[in-house]
């Protein structure tokens, strides 16, 4: 079963274009805020030997966009991992506004997340941590075929 990692919010000026609904690129801010809060409560160690050896690299991210946001929404921001294979994970997103009248999913979204090590000036496909593993275990996702350390 997957849980999730949530973060709740309020959209603010700060996230808006002129208009006043959230700018596009305030939705994949909040995925990195989302992924880097789960880490300092879930894999802080993780977290801090990202300036080493090991790096967790973005190879995409996508945000599929169903609904307008606007300044004072209150959204949630629900990740989730679903499994990890290889080098690679995947963090899922939900979005929804929270109202008193229940909750509306007006976006999700996708990153795929590769653990590297450095190589120089380059990276190569590394192991995770067991730290990362757990993560994934906590997070309910199929971690079977996970590379390892």
């Amino acid at each position: 079963m997957s849980r999730t990692f949530d973060i709740n919010l309020v959209a603010t000026t700060g996230d808006t274009n002129m208009v006043g609904n959230v700018y596009f690129a305030t939705f994949i801010k909040w995925q990195g805020m989302c992924r880097e809060l789960c880490l300092v409560e879930h894999a802080p160690k993780f977290l801090q030997e990202l300036d080493g050896e090991i790096s967790a690299l973005t190879e995409s991210t996508s945000c599929k966009y169903l609904d307008e946001v606007w300044v004072g929404d209150r959204v949630s921001v629900r990740m989730s991992i679903p499994w990890i294979r290889l080098h690679l994970m995947p963090l899922e997103f939900s979005y929804y506004r929270i109202t008193e009248a229940g909750e509306q999913l007006v976006a999700t979204g996708e990153q795929m997340i590769a653990c590297m090590r450095k190589d120089g000036r380059t990276f190569r496909p590394g192991p995770w941590p067991p730290e990362m593993i757990a993560l994934g275990d906590l997070m309910g996702a199929d971690t079977r075929r996970a590379f390892t350390i």
